[in-house]
């Protein structure tokens, strides 16, 4: 799988990482386990680490089911903030596309292309070298 997660509860954050090719159907899959995983405890924190990708093969109709996903998850996902860490023109943009899609759920995304801004805006405390 080309996204793999933990969640960090004493920091009340997940980070989710992609490797390699991340495929829309693996978005979509990391969404409903993620949304099944008891350990998630609205609301929470998110860090979506993009540095490690490869290539996206996401395409449009593909782009705009992981919004509607994520809409029809929005309950459990209530009030997340999710930051994506996107360097790479292709993924700052894609990720840049879902934040527009997903606009007025009640999930506040932000894209950026440098960890730390990322982790200042989600406010949590995180060594950097561990990401």
């Amino acid at each position: 799988m080309a996204i793999e997660y933990k969640i960090i509860a004493d920091k009340n954050l997940i980070l989710a990482k992609g490797l390699g090719t991340v495929k829309g159907n693996e978005v979509l899959n990391h969404l409903v386990e993620l949304a099944a995983d008891e350990n998630y405890i609205s609301p929470m924190k998110k860090l979506v680490d993009y540095r490690n990708i490869d290539n996206i093969m996401i395409s449009s109709e593909q782009a705009i089911a992981i919004a509607k996903k994520k809409k029809e998850l929005s309950s459990r996902f209530k009030n997340e903030r999710c930051a994506f860490i996107s360097p790479g023109d292709l993924t700052y943009g894609t990720s840049r596309v879902h934040q527009a899609l997903i606009q007025g759920i009640d999930l506040n995304t932000e894209v950026f292309r440098n960890v730390q801004e990322a982790i200042d805006w989600l406010e949590v405390e995180i060594d950097i070298d561990k990401i």
